[in-house]
């Protein structure tokens, strides 16, 4: 029986652009009565392209916008901003701040002694966040790291065509190397697993949004409010934004 003394929380999650909707879609189906706000930060996208600089001070000014809708809590479902603005905006702001991490750990474990390639932005390559974790699994030896800059970008714009030439590129380093763990380490390459099986078929894939998921649920303990979870999309961008507002139902929906 609900606890009707109990407050509906109100979780904003946001990303660079259409990215995050692959996690706001796994949030979606817990059963437990939520409100999510979704940011997409479209008219800046990128972010993987940025200076670190720059991605805290746009991620900062859209947790500020979570904050005047007066949110519990705030989910940077963006590798990128999480990489350069999550130590930060946890000193500076006063919600609960969740980040993504890739999925390096459960990757390492399930493919012992084998090389993992890890896809992501340059920004998350080189970030220190990601460095720390290397070193605390001792496994700077066991990552191939794959640049995957202006990928996002792609999926944000709906060119499937474009991401999979780009991904066949990319894809032909581990391919030539014989490494079939795949991290997905941004959270718009979620939207591409079926191009990425189709140009390797051997690979196995790896992504953060399940666990983050149950994190985030746990440490809310979102469990005290079940009931069916609603949802409001928001965009920076002004351009179509009824066009905007159908893909990123479209992606909710069904994945590109």
């Amino acid at each position: 029986m609900k606890d009707s003394s109990v407050r509906i929380p109100r979780i904003g999650v946001m990303d660079s652009g259409m990215g995050g909707l692959s996690v706001l879609r796994e949030l979606l189906a817990l059963p437990y009565q939520v409100e999510f706000l979704y940011y997409g930060d479209l008219a800046n996208s990128p972010y993987g392209e940025k200076s670190t600089s720059q991605i805290l001070d746009l991620t900062r000014a859209v947790c500020h916008f979570f904050i005047s809708k007066k949110v519990d809590a705030i989910l940077l479902a963006c590798n990128t901003a999480t990489s350069a603005a999550a130590l930060k905006l946890r000193e500076e702001l006063s919600v609960p701040i969740f980040g993504m991490e890739p999925a390096i750990k459960p990757a390492l474990l399930a493919h012992e002694k084998e090389k993992i390639a890890l896809l992501a932005t340059a920004v998350t390559h080189r970030e220190e966040k990601l460095q720390e974790l290397k070193a605390d699994l001792g496994a700077k030896e066991r990552i191939l790291h794959l640049n995957c800059d202006g990928l996002a970008h792609l999926v944000d714009q709906g060119d499937l065509q474009g991401a999979r030439n780009l991904l066949q590129n990319i894809l032909r380093i581990p391919k030539e190397e014989g490494v079939k763990a795949l991290v997905l380490g941004c959270t718009h390459y979620v939207f591409l697993k079926n191009e990425i099986m189709d140009l390797y078929p051997e690979a196995i894939l790896h992504d953060g949004n399940q666990g983050t998921v149950r994190h985030l649920a746990n440490s809310l303990h979102l469990d005290r409010v079940s009931g069916r979870p609603t949802f409001e999309l928001h965009f920076s961008s002004p351009e179509k934004p009824n066009g905007i507002r159908q893909f990123a139902l479209q992606l909710l929906e069904r994945g590109l």
